[in-house]
């Protein structure tokens, strides 16, 4: 399996200049593309279903050519979901931090 790093996600509090926000897991983000060091900052609403570790630890995210290739064996955090068209995401939990998995198709 190749792993292609795509960006590393910070949990803050704080509030940003938001590009988007994913209903479902109730979550603000930044987009990693225009930020020099590939950042993303992630706030998530108080009543957000997602893990406590997706929450408070930072993530870093690794672009793969076949997402259910990437989670055999893991210990899944998140299952995979879609955040936007053409995008497929889960969260797996690597030695107690979350890494997160993208299958980006054309």
């Amino acid at each position: 399996m190749k792993y292609t790093f795509s960006h590393i996600g910070i949990p803050t509090t704080e509030e940003k200049d938001w590009d988007g926000y994913y209903e479902p897991g109730k979550i603000h983000y930044t987009d990693f593309k225009t930020d020099e060091f590939r950042v993303e900052w992630v706030k998530f609403d108080a009543d957000s279903p997602m893990p406590k570790m997706m929450r408070t630890m930072p993530h870093i995210a690794y672009i793969v050519n076949n997402i259910e290739e990437a989670l055999l064996g893991k210990d899944i955090l998140v299952e995979t979901f879609s955040p936007g068209k053409g995008v497929r995401v889960a969260f797996v939990s690597h030695n107690g931090s979350p890494v997160e998995f993208m299958e980006i198709s054309e």
